[in-house]
């Protein structure tokens, strides 16, 4: 029996990586991690220490047409299936209006938007011959509530309605689309895009956003992956057009319910 086939973009680190680590346990699946860096995907592959004989990381950029028609060319020299996507590539870059480029509010919607919106495309004629495929997209809570970043926030925000119009059209095709939306998730993004840029202030970072949230900590990737995981399979067979959050209850503090300080 052939392997279900899995596409993870952004598979070279946080999230992403973490959802590979868990695909990569089932010796039925062969996974394919798409990504741009191959910086990361030299520093994934150390993470790993040995990589899978199910994984194969794949070089490209999901804003690129030509590389994701060439991925899509790749894969069906020996695959005729996608069984599931997991659009997880993102960038952040902090500031407002008067405090970021142009070129930095297009290079975040070209790479949080842009890239699902146009991978998934190109990848559309495998997804819809596996007759019950399942895209899920790594969305943010910053898409529901305003935060540090103008074009973070609108990115994602426009992800999650990218993800709730494919759920609707893609439906005849037996196809289920949803959205994850973390919160802070303790990931490598924030020193990668430079929002800080030492490890004593990415634990200060750290430490501020735990003590905000009503659990008292950070999320780790490894607890969207299990999410991300249960949207691709049967079990969620009957869910789609959904956005889950996943914020350890940020987004429920309010002027009316504050965090209870521990004893």
């Amino acid at each position: 029996m052939s392997k279900r086939v899995f596409v993870v973009t952004g598979g070279s680190s946080g999230i992403g990586l973490a959802v590979i680590k868990k695909l990569t346990g089932d010796p039925s699946h062969h996974v394919f991690s798409f990504s741009r860096s191959k910086e990361k995907i030299e520093r994934a592959m150390l993470d790993l220490e040995k990589v899978p004989e199910n994984l194969e990381f794949i070089e490209g950029d999901v804003c690129n047409e030509a590389d994701c028609q060439r991925f899509y060319e790749k894969l069906k020299e020996n695959h005729h299936f996608i069984y599931g996507l997991v659009n997880a590539a993102g960038v952040l870059t902090k500031g407002g209006i008067e405090n970021i480029t142009y070129s930095q509010w297009k290079y975040n919607l070209d790479v949080n938007l842009n890239g699902p919106y146009i991978f998934t495309k190109s990848l559309l004629p495998m997804i819809k011959a596996a007759k019950g495929a399942s895209i899920v997209n790594v969305s943010s809570i910053a898409s529901m509530r305003p935060g540090r970043s103008v074009a973070y926030s609108v990115s994602k925000a426009g992800l999650d309605m990218l993800t709730a119009y494919l759920a609707g059209e893609l439906a005849p095709y037996k196809i289920r689309v949803n959205s994850v939306n973390p919160g802070f998730i303790k990931t490598n993004i924030h020193i990668d895009n430079q929002i800080v840029t030492t490890s004593n202030e990415y634990k200060t970072l750290v430490s501020e956003t735990a003590s905000k949230n009503p659990l008292g900590r950070a999320g780790e990737a490894n607890e969207v992956a299990d999410l991300i995981l249960f949207l691709l399979n049967d079990k969620s067979s009957w869910i789609t057009g959904s956005i889950f959050k996943i914020d350890g209850g940020t987004l429920i503090e309010n002027d009316f319910l504050p965090i209870q300080k521990k004893p």
